[in-house]
C-alpha cells in the first residue's frame, strides 16, 4: 500500500479545490488487481485510517477528486495484474498521527484485505 505523510489545509489549484475541517493527512497508495477480471477502484468506502486512539477516519472522496490528476484514484477500472496509485486524504485534526491504513478488498475483490501500520 503506500507511504503516509501529513498535508496542508486544502488541495487542489486555486480554482478548484477543497479545503479541510481540520487538515488533510495525505496517503499514497498503490492498488493491484489480482483478479481474473477488470475491477473498479474507488477509494470511498474502501479505505478507512485509524489513529493510536482508535479513533477511525474515512477518505475525504471530495479530496480525492482535487488531490489527483485528473481525478485518479477516484473512480480508475484497473485490469487483470495492472496497479494504479492514487493520493487519498483523510480530513483529520491538526496533530493527529495516523497509524492504521486498512484497504477492504473484499468490496470489489476476492483479494486479501491490506492492512499498514505505521
Amino acid at each position: 500500500m503506500g507511504d503516509l505523510h501529513t498535508h496542508d489545509h486544502q488541495v487542489g489549484s486555486s480554482y478548484f479545490n477543497h479545503k479541510a475541517q481540520g487538515t488533510f493527512y495525505r496517503v499514497r497508495v498503490t492498488a493491484k488487481n489480482v483478479t481474473k477480471s477488470a475491477k473498479l477502484f474507488h477509494t470511498d468506502g474502501t479505505i478507512t485510517a485509524q489513529d493510536g486512539s482508535g479513533g477511525e477516519f474515512d477518505v475525504d472522496g471530495e479530496a480525492a477528486i482535487y488531490g489527483n490528476d485528473d481525478a485518479k484514484g477516484f473512480l480508475d477500472e484497473i485490469n487483470p495484474g495492472n496497479s494504479a496509485k492514487a493520493n487519498i486524504d483523510f480530513d483529520v485534526p491538526r496533530g493527529t498521527k495516523l497509524k492504521i491504513i486498512t484497504f477492504d478488498a473484499g468490496l470489489f475483490t476476492f483479494a486479501e484485505d491490506a492492512v499498514v501500520t505505521r
